[in-house]
């Protein structure tokens, strides 16, 4: 086991090795109990802690030099990445068997064997419908649009990542932006615009929000704190005003509440959420 783990760190990424060793250790502990494994053998499986996650997205203004300098067929795949935070390898398979005109929307299977379906947007809505009707369905649309002469023809499952490197040379964009960093600016500008991590999920097609709060990590900054410990002292003095001024004085017990002899200031109905007092 340790030399297994030895290979995968000269060959992976830290956030790959961990994913990796929870794997073995779960299937080292599967042998423990069915097969006779030796006890606590699972315990010798190296412990591989996942990276501080990364927190690189893109300005309006590189997404926008991005876009302008792009070819056609490359600014479609930027699209899907940047405007529906699809992965790489789903937004370049994507095809036109893929689309539903009537719902304007895609659906697809992504990592993990996920289903999703995302509405389009006006652009990529325009390009889908512009390519001719006789074209192959299952032909990724990537290689169904104009290309520049730089670009090379690619196979049933086009990569994009010379071309990326190769415009951000071109057009003077800082080296460390990934194509995933696109996939990550979506994430923040629909938390920025619903705050629902449960909206951010959906957009990502994450399994499990865990996943989902690791993308929008240390992005609760103080403004976004002030208002909401404002809204606390406001619910709380709420409650106390409610607590102190439907009491009948006569008897103690709640004005309020149609089941008054079992409601007494200890224990009162209308301070719970399924009870409107």
């Amino acid at each position: 086991m340790q030399r297994i783990a030895d290979n995968w760190r000269k060959r992976y990424a830290q956030h790959t090795r961990s994913t990796y060793t929870k794997c073995m250790r779960r299937f080292i502990t599967w042998l423990e109990r069915v097969a006779a494994a030796p006890p606590s053998a699972a315990d010798a499986v190296p412990r591989v802690h996942q990276p501080q996650p990364r927190t690189s997205i893109a300005t309006d203004d590189e997404r926008r030099q991005i876009l302008d300098a792009a070819s056609p067929r490359l600014r479609f795949f930027l699209l899907l990445c940047a405007d529906l935070g699809l992965r790489h390898r789903t937004a370049a398979r994507i095809n036109l068997a893929n689309y539903n005109p009537e719902l304007h929307a895609l659906s697809f299977y992504t990592k993990g064997n996920v289903h999703q379906t995302l509405p389009v947007t006006g652009e990529l809505r325009r390009i889908l419908e512009a390519i001719p009707r006789t074209a192959d369905r299952h032909t990724p649309i990537a290689n169904l649009l104009p290309r520049n002469k730089r670009e090379q023809t690619t196979g049933p499952n086009p990569r994009f990542t010379k071309q990326w490197t190769a415009l951000k040379s071109r057009v003077g964009i800082r080296a460390d932006l990934r194509v995933h960093d696109l996939r990550r600016t979506l994430a923040e500008d629909v938390w920025n615009a619903t705050h629902d991590i449960r909206a951010v999920q959906a957009q990502l097609g994450h399994r499990s929000p865990t996943t989902t709060a690791r993308y929008l990590a240390d992005r609760i900054t103080l403004q976004d704190l002030q208002p909401i410990m404002q809204k606390v002292q406001q619910l709380r003095e709420l409650r106390q005003q409610q607590a102190t001024a439907t009491l009948n004085p006569a008897t103690g017990n709640c004005a309020n509440c149609p089941a008054t002899p079992h409601c007494t200031p200890q224990a009162r109905l209308c301070q719970r959420k399924e009870f409107n007092a």
